[in-house]
Order: structure tokens, then sequence, then C-alpha cells
């Protein structure tokens, strides 16, 4: 197995995490086996990007779809609670209300009807 060490300054832009605790040169490790090592720098070539620089870009890349996927679930998750709880608390709506009282009446012979002036 090839190790792939890097050196990379620590980012905040685009990540809503606290990173005050994370020194500002960080090293990142990865093993892999020699396959994916030259698939990996022959892809960084190809891009005109040093192999440290690939890995970094695509680990940024990948970490951004998670938090986005991450709060997404939780929108969608706040959306879906709002719903059920309109429907275990619909909100009255008076002028339906008025419409079946009406129809009552009308149905056990009073027809009193208002009108808007």
């Amino acid at each position: 197995m090839a190790t792939i060490t890097f050196n990379r300054k620590a980012t905040r832009k685009g990540i809503n995490m606290s990173m005050s605790h994370i020194p500002e040169n960080v090293r990142l490790v990865a093993r892999a086996p020699k396959e994916i090592q030259e698939i990996i720098l022959n892809a960084a070539e190809l891009s005109g990007a040093s192999m440290s620089q690939f890995l970094i870009d695509a680990a940024l890349d990948r970490a951004k779809v998670v938090f986005e996927r991450d709060r997404l679930l939780k929108l969608s998750m706040d959306g879906a609670n709002r719903f059920f709880d309109a429907l275990d608390n619909p909100p009255k709506i008076q002028h339906l209300d008025n419409a079946y009282q009406s129809y009552k009446d009308i149905d056990n012979g009073v027809a009193r009807v208002k009108r808007k002036s």
C-alpha cells in the first residue's frame, strides 16, 4: 500500500463548523493501494493540480455535499413535522364554519342569509 501525505492550510470557507481547535497547517494521511494512488495521481495531472490539491479539492467537494444533504434532511424533517402538526391541529376557517351553519339552518327549515353590504 502507498501512503499519501500532504499539508494544507485549514479553511473555514463554506463549512459551518468551528475549527478553532485545528492548527493553521494540518497533515492528512491516507493509505491506498498503489493502483488507486496511480489513478488519483493521473487524474490530478490531467486537471493540472498536484495530487495533494486534487485530494483536498475532492474531499472538500464531498464534505460540502454531505453538509448540504444533512441540511436538506433537517429541513425536510422540519417540514414533515409542521405538516403532520397541521393535520393533527387544523386551523379554524371561519367562513367555512359560517357556511356549514347556514347549511344546517336551511336543512332545519330556517333560512337566515346574511348579505354583505
